[in-house]
């Protein structure tokens, strides 16, 4: 896939950080970005800064890991757009707690957000991409998912869900000429932490992963250094 030009791509917590910066870029390069976020105002931000750029843009408040607004989510955008080719599962969370002293609902946050959202997006799209013969869908994960550190449990054991699901899903659906790869970007500078790789740097890494997904493996994570 060497030109995104009209490919329909939708992009989860797409507000700030990552998100935003890849929702500006693959508009850039002519695709038709359908973005959403739990955020009202960063998201309508976002949508419209694109539109004043004069970009195709479906801009959406959704938290991704509830059910019913997934489904009104993708709902919209084949109500616009008649398709979706591309998924990003971008949306994560994150709170520092060592396990001892982790309540259990920052726990199940941890999950909800992180794993489940990929799942319940990931579900909701499959079934359209199989009827149009392809698709791709990349998650986002962490080093962390396979090496883990004091205070990131919830966090790393979350994003090792999203890699097992990532497999998992590319093994039931790469007869279906479905993609589904799992990204590392590395430590980047966003509203989780305040350390690391400016997001506007890492965006064109996802960019030309998007753009060479046959050449990667899906079974296993690529990381920021193999992309170039």
């Amino acid at each position: 896939m060497d030109s995104l030009h009209q490919q329909v791509v939708m992009i989860t917590g797409a507000g700030s950080g990552l998100g935003r910066e890849t929702a500006f870029l693959f508009a850039a390069e002519g695709a038709r970005v359908a973005i959403c976020d739990r955020d009202e105002a960063s998201i309508k931000a976002v949508g419209q800064a694109l539109q004043e750029e004069q970009r195709e843009v479906l801009a959406v408040t959704s938290d991704v890991s509830q059910e019913e607004q997934v489904a009104a989510f993708v709902d919209q955008v084949l109500n616009l757009y008649g398709r979706i080719d591309i998924l990003i599962n971008n949306a994560a969370v994150f709170e520092y707690c060592h396990i001892v002293d982790l309540p259990l609902d920052s726990w199940l946050y941890h999950f909800q957000n992180n794993a489940t959202s990929a799942f319940l997006m990931s579900r909701a799209v499959v079934p359209l991409m199989r009827k149009q013969k392809k698709g791709l869908i990349i998650n986002l994960t962490s080093g962390l998912a396979q090496t883990g550190a004091a205070g990131f449990g919830a966090y790393s054991a979350s994003k090792a869900a999203v890699e097992m699901l990532t497999y998992s899903l590319d093994e039931e659906e790469s007869k279906h000429n479905i993609k589904v790869l799992a990204f590392d970007p590395g430590v980047m500078r966003t509203g989780m932490q305040g350390v690391g790789e400016d997001p506007a740097v890492v965006a064109p890494k996802l960019l030309t992963l998007v753009q060479r997904a046959a050449q990667f493996d899906s079974s296993r994570v690529v990381r920021i250094e193999q992309v170039s």
